[in-house]
């Protein structure tokens, strides 16, 4: 299979590849930029090394990342607001000789191109939460990546709609592996947006542009429908719309379709060790509407088993997906302790999340950090979030556990509404839903929600002492 960046090289080099709100940059020129790069880190830094990289929403972003790739070394993208404290830990854990911010062109400008790009190295190193506390850099091979490129951009039909509207930060591996490596991969377009804020100027930078494909978080979808909610959106050209990164509320689908007329939709599951992608399903499947992420995309084989003996479980049962494929990590940067605990002794690397399996279809229930135990009884927050998030009055929800002195913990509920509700309101309609161990036993009413820049809630950050909450409902 092609490498990524043999498949770059191969394209025509006056298509436009990367646009962003500065400049626009095509394939010859991006080549060219990125060589340039390559010259200017080799001669100061060697080859060899990890570099860090404070990836923004820009081509010169982009330039730069693959730069590193041509200069012999490994890019590792990282929040261009990441905190002091955080940056030294990854700059230790990775033994970065270096770390950038994208640079400029005038930076390069009379360097002669260079391509030492060696593919026995990682191709990237990405960097996500870990359950210590402390992020873990997960090691993207060159294999990985050409893998994904492959299969996703086959799947979500790249080739026929190769343009893109990237919304998402490039140091999540969603944006970058899932759309700007991907669109590039087959010579699409990419067009960086540095954010959300002003969804009616996106629209119309899309529909001019022409773009045709769009990836977001939940979250994201819940700004667009809450701003076409005041004033209406329209994307017509979007061919192809992704969800990922946390559970769809589908209850949002119909106004999705609204602003997307044209559109396919797809939630897909996955994770930064599977670069990025597991499984997904589209809206035209007889599944779609259930509580299902899918069946695995081409080249990649799950199982459940038992969390602790990892004997995989029948067809039904709740146990821990695992996930194997050409597409998977196979390990953390030099962290092996943590990549040996990070897999089956069959090669499987443990997902984390708790699920079953139906037909082929994925069900997950939630991460097994999250569960919790109420009254000897297993909670997964997820099956009780996606009925609250049904509610007419709720925008969005999340449940976490807290202590109980007689069950060990109970569910409470913290809410975005959108209209009043009383508390023995919801109770009833959860009564036909959910049983009674799964109700939550109190309900408070927030302005927002504790997330992570790239739309994953930090659930942890919730309590009824949470600055998000505005009251409790009674």
């Amino acid at each position: 299979m092609m490498s990524f960046l043999d498949a770059l090289a191969g394209h025509d080099p006056s298509g436009i590849a990367l646009v962003d709100a500065a400049e626009q940059l095509s394939y010859g020129e991006l080549r060219r930029r990125a060589g340039q790069v390559a010259a200017v880190l080799t001669s100061r830094h060697g080859t060899g090394g990890f570099m860090l990289l404070r990836a923004d929403s820009s081509a010169a972003s982009v330039t730069t990342l693959i730069g590193i790739m041509y200069s012999g070394n490994t890019p590792v993208p990282i929040s261009p607001d990441l905190p002091a404290p955080a940056l030294e830990f990854i700059r230790q854990k990775s033994g970065a000789v270096v770390t950038l911010t994208p640079l400029a062109a005038d930076t390069y400008q009379d360097a002669q191109p260079e391509d030492r790009s060696d593919c026995s190295r990682p191709a990237l190193v990405m960097f996500t939460s870990g359950t210590t506390g402390f992020p873990k850099g997960v090691i993207v091979s060159h294999a990985n990546l050409a893998h994904s490129c492959h299969v996703i951009a086959g799947y979500l039909e790249y080739r026929r709609y190769p343009s893109a509207a990237v919304v998402l930060p490039l140091h999540y591996s969603y944006a970058l592996l899932s759309q700007v490596f991907c669109q590039l991969s087959v010579g699409g377009r990419v067009h960086l947006f540095s954010d959300l804020r002003n969804p009616a100027k996106l629209a119309r930078i899309i529909t001019a542009s022409g773009l045709e494909t769009l990836c977001g978080v939940p979250s994201s979808f819940h700004a667009l429908t809450a701003f076409h909610s005041m004033v209406p959106l329209s994307m017509p050209s979007v061919r192809v719309l992704c969800s990922a990164g946390a559970p769809m509320d589908r209850s949002r689908f119909n106004t999705i379709k609204e602003i997307f007329p044209n559109a396919t939709f797809f939630n897909n599951y996955g994770m930064t060790e599977a670069a990025p992608r597991i499984a997904f399903i589209r809206e035209d499947d007889p599944r779609f509407h259930e509580a299902t992420c899918g069946k695995p995309m081409d080249g990649v084989a799950v199982k459940i088993v038992d969390p602790l003996t990892h004997d995989e479980l029948a067809e039904g049962e709740q146990g821990m997906l695992v996930v194997r494929g050409p597409n998977v990590t196979a390990g953390y940067l030099n962290d092996p302790d943590l990549t040996r605990a990070a897999f089956t002794a069959d090669g499987y690397l443990l997902s984390g999340d708790a699920a079953f399996m139906r037909d082929g279809y994925i069900f997950i229930s939630g991460r097994y950090d999250d569960i919790f135990n109420c009254g000897g009884e297993k909670v997964a927050p997820g099956e009780i979030e996606r009925v609250l998030n049904g509610l007419g009055a709720v925008e969005m929800s999340a449940v976490v556990g807290q202590p109980d002195e007689q069950r060990g913990m109970v569910p409470v509920a913290f809410m975005k509404l959108a209209h009043p509700v009383t508390r023995p309101e919801i109770v009833a309609e959860l009564g036909t839903q959910l049983p009674p161990v799964k109700i939550p036993q109190r309900y408070y009413e927030v302005s927002g929600f504790p997330m992570t820049d790239n739309g994953k809630l930090q659930r942890r950050q919730l309590s009824p002492e949470s600055p998000h909450v505005t009251r409790e409902i009674r």
